[in-house]
């Protein structure tokens, strides 16, 4: 993106005095440096804002003392979030690297505090993303493990091709598209209401198959480390989520 080659003279100019460096080191260092390494992380980012606030001394160590961020549009691994509104603290930046024209990065864990919103479209794009793809296959290992899975059908059978979901005030409809190796295609359509028991603890309840009548008992699942989720809240037409998330060197 050009960066590298403009740093070093950005750098120069900076670091001529103490007084020059700690005006323009946000703007003409820092912000362009950030945008950069967002761009490397985000398959699409539109209406992209970054804003970073700080003193001059920790800035000069190398610390982001915070930093907000938000887009209109974004993707991240395949998933798409039509909004996005985060923001950090204490971020720790190799900017002696920055400074000689080398790509900025992080150098410690970064909690992301924020509000994300994904639409119906967004959530049926983002099924499709490996990440959620894979979380999906393993949401029908752990059913069929359970013996919550569908009546009279042996999963090992059946491949996952696609999965397309229908968000409801409160609910969660999710259609899984299934192949077995004589070729032939199915929908197994599974319902359930969806909420947070704590912040790293998904519930999901009143599980079950469509055409079915047996009501599933509640399956919880285990979010990971790295998570801290305030609220989770399915609409007739988005998901709005709440919380934190780490994000990793």
């Amino acid at each position: 993106m050009g960066m590298a080659s403009t740093l070093p003279e950005m750098a120069e100019a900076l670091v001529a005095s103490s007084s020059a460096a700690e005006r323009g080191l946000i703007p003409r260092v820092l912000q362009p440096a950030l945008q950069w390494w967002l761009s490397s992380q985000l398959e699409q980012a539109t209406g992209l804002e970054i804003e970073i606030q700080g003193g001059d001394r920790q800035l000069l160590r190398g610390y982001l003392p915070h930093v907000r961020v938000a887009a209109a549009k974004a993707s991240y691994r395949g998933i798409q979030l039509r909004q996005a509104a985060v923001q950090a603290e204490q971020i720790q930046i190799n900017l002696g690297q920055v400074l000689r024209g080398k790509p900025l990065k992080l150098l410690a864990p970064v909690p992301l505090r924020g509000e994300l919103v994904l639409s119906q479209d967004d959530l049926n794009a983002s099924l499709g993303a490996p990440l959620l793809q894979s979380g999906l296959g393993e949401l029908l290992k752990l059913l069929h493990q359970r013996g919550l899975g569908k009546a009279g059908v042996d999963l090992q059978e059946w491949q996952l091709l696609q999965t397309q979901g229908e968000l409801g005030p409160g609910c969660l409809k999710l259609i899984f598209s299934m192949v077995n190796a004589q070729g032939e295609q199915v929908d197994w359509p599974l319902m359930t209401h969806v909420r947070l028991q704590d912040e790293r603890t998904l519930c999901l309840e009143k599980v079950h198959w469509q055409g079915e009548r047996d009501i599933h008992p509640t399956v919880t699942i285990d979010l990971g480390d790295g998570v801290a989720l305030q609220e989770l809240r399915l609409e007739a037409a988005a998901l709005r989520v709440q919380g934190m998330i780490c994000i990793y060197p």
